[in-house]
């Protein structure tokens, strides 16, 4: 099976530890304002001029997928994840308009604090899906089952989503 890796794209500037979500509700709004009006061109950036609608659909996506993921035997540290994708996505790169990134070996990454979604969790969850929230051990075998290669996996995998969603539940470095 080829290596596989999670990727963060964050815009330039900002720090990709910080969550809003981790942030109190009220300073979250706030935030939010602040970086919209900041950013008003950058497409990563509409998500905070829409938090009213946003907020709520991020909080219920993080609660059901956090919540699935302990039956599943995760053990998460944190309320709200950090969001990567499983190897690289052409799409959220453009959509922070950035090639700035973090990068970590997914071997390296406890398999009770990482979860995964195929599609973006919080957009499946205001479409009144459920996402399918696989553990490591999961991904693995999935992967296996498709000849260890990523790119036969997403083909049958994804269907109309553009990535799977990584949620790092604990900050490992």
């Amino acid at each position: 099976m080829e290596k596989l890796y999670i990727t963060h794209y964050y815009y330039p500037g900002t720090d990709p530890w910080k969550n809003i979500m981790n942030l109190p509700e009220d300073e979250a709004y706030r935030m939010a304002k602040t970086l919209s009006d900041a950013h008003p061109d950058i497409t990563s950036f509409g998500r905070f001029a829409d938090f009213e609608n946003y907020y709520p659909a991020r909080k219920k996506a993080d609660a059901f997928v956090r919540e699935r993921f302990i039956q599943l035997g995760g053990k998460p540290k944190l309320s709200h994840p950090y969001s990567f994708t499983l190897m690289e996505c052409e799409y959220l790169r453009e959509w922070f308009d950035s090639s700035d990134k973090i990068v970590f070996d997914l071997e390296d990454i406890p398999e009770d604090r990482v979860s995964f979604t195929l599609g973006d969790s919080c957009a499946l969850i205001v479409h009144g899906s459920e996402p399918v929230v696989l553990t490591k051990k999961d991904l693995l075998e999935r992967i296996v089952e498709c000849g260890g290669s990523t790119e036969v996996f997403f083909k049958e995998s994804l269907g109309k989503y553009a990535y799977v969603e990584v949620q790092l539940w604990d900050r490992i470095y």
